[in-house]
């Protein structure tokens, strides 16, 4: 199934539902796609163009698009950071000694970003244990009976 798109010069350029080797299908995703590739045919025809005629270029401006997005992930994290080296230095050694397993394999490049994301493991999963023991009934001791 194709996805048609007008062009001002009226020539189609068809943008295929599925891509060639892909294993799986998001048919939610898909469809608001098609939806951004209708309100977009300019952007969706130059896209098809660079890819054609110039594959470097296309794969570049895909590469500028994930730097960007990181960019501002690490805008959020670098504000993180302070609270999240603090939240480390008040944990145990083991729990320290644990994240910073976690981190070991993790590329230098990342390395701020998987820090505050282990932090906030860590800190969720104290905050699930403590939030279930206080759902939980307090036991109490049975009564022995003397006789």
């Amino acid at each position: 199934m194709a996805l048609k798109t007008k062009k001002n010069d009226g020539m189609v350029a068809e943008a295929p539902a599925e891509l060639p080797g892909r294993t799986r299908n998001n048919p939610e995703i898909d469809s608001r796609l098609n939806a951004f590739i209708d309100a977009n045919p300019r952007d969706f025809e130059y896209y098809t163009r660079l890819v054609k005629e110039d594959p470097g270029r296309a794969v570049r401006s895909l590469m500028l698009k994930d730097m960007h997005k990181h960019e501002s992930e690490m805008k959020l994290v670098f504000k993180q950071l302070p609270a999240a080296q603090e939240f480390f230095e008040r944990q145990a050694p083991e729990v320290q000694a644990k994240i910073k397993e976690r981190l070991t394999d993790v590329n230098p490049f990342y390395h701020e970003k998987a820090f505050v994301g282990e932090v906030l493991r860590e800190m969720n999963r104290q905050d699930f244990v403590k939030n279930r023991q206080q759902l939980m009934p307090e036991k109490k001791a049975p009564a022995m009976a003397i006789g």
